[in-house]
């Protein structure tokens, strides 16, 4: 074979050969002299990694207490039942972008099955067991407009509400640990949980039949924004629309009751950076 046909080969085939290198060897014979060159070839030129310089991500460190400056909103008298879009009206505050919670409520998706109870008496007293119900990851179960005919609505139906409002700031926090809502309080970012009325564990619990298939729910299901904690004293502050104040509890009961409950929460990734220059003009009173 000529001893470029492996070189002229590789070129009429596409490859983009190219001989790297090749090695003379000096032969005698009779009294002359002949050569022989024996080429290395390569498909593709040599490539050189280089190693990408792996940057650890600084640990957040989190101040030791922290409050937000928020305004608590109290559910009542027009939401007895309305909890989430509460503490929801109250992170959109925060965020500079407020909405009403009568709005929130009236576009939060609902659950439309209807509440089948199963009335019996006992020992002279009347006693009411739901058979079936809505579930409140599919939407609002109930109505928030009246008393003790609302139980709630769960993370992910107000989460799309949040993201609808706020479509690139909104982030679900519910699963992570109880760590990530320090951290994003520790943002100075108010968290909406979900925990209980008392704000310890549940000790009571009802199951009732919707489409999905059973589910089981407390009645003392509560939800709040967190507002501040104080890990020295080992506690949480947070708006209760329940009250309409700022509360401040133990950190630990808190923490059960809000592992209890599913470990929901929703927040935003960030607050919106208002841009200078885009307050609207007062305009003057002309003089009489």
């Amino acid at each position: 074979m000529p001893r470029n046909q492996g070189y002229r080969k590789g070129n009429r085939r596409g490859f983009g050969w190219r001989v790297v290198g090749y090695t003379v060897v000096i032969i005698g014979v009779g009294g002359g002299l002949y050569y022989a060159a024996r080429y290395r070839v390569t498909s593709r030129p040599p490539v050189h990694h280089v190693a990408k310089k792996h940057v650890k991500p600084k640990p957040v460190v989190l101040p030791t207490q922290l409050l937000i400056p928020t305004t608590p909103q109290s559910q009542n008298p027009q939401l007895p039942n309305g909890a989430e879009v509460t503490s929801l009206s109250m992170l959109l505050a925060t965020a500079g972008h407020p909405v009403s919670k009568v709005t929130l409520a009236n576009e939060v998706a609902k659950d439309p099955a209807q509440e089948v109870v199963k009335t019996s008496t006992y020992q002279g007293k009347t006693i009411t067991q739901i058979l079936a119900w809505g579930n409140p990851n599919v939407g609002y179960v109930g109505n928030m407009f009246v008393a003790g005919k609302g139980y709630g609505v769960y993370n992910h139906p107000l989460f799309l509400l949040l993201k609808k409002i706020m479509p690139k700031y909104a982030v679900n926090l519910t699963g992570q640990p109880f760590s990530a809502v320090l951290t994003k309080v520790g943002e100075k970012i108010p968290v909406v949980a979900w925990t209980t009325l008392n704000f310890q564990a549940p000790t009571y619990w009802i199951t009732w039949k919707t489409v999905e298939g059973p589910f089981r729910a407390t009645p003392s299901e509560n939800t709040v924004l967190v507002v501040g904690y104080n890990k020295t004293a080992n506690t949480i502050s947070l708006d209760n629309p329940e009250t309409g104040t700022t509360q401040t509890v133990p950190m630990a009961p808190f923490i059960q009751s809000w592992q209890q409950l599913g470990s929901q929460a929703i927040s935003l990734k960030t607050l919106p950076i208002k841009k200078p220059g885009t307050k609207k003009p007062v305009k003057k009173k002309a003089k009489s």
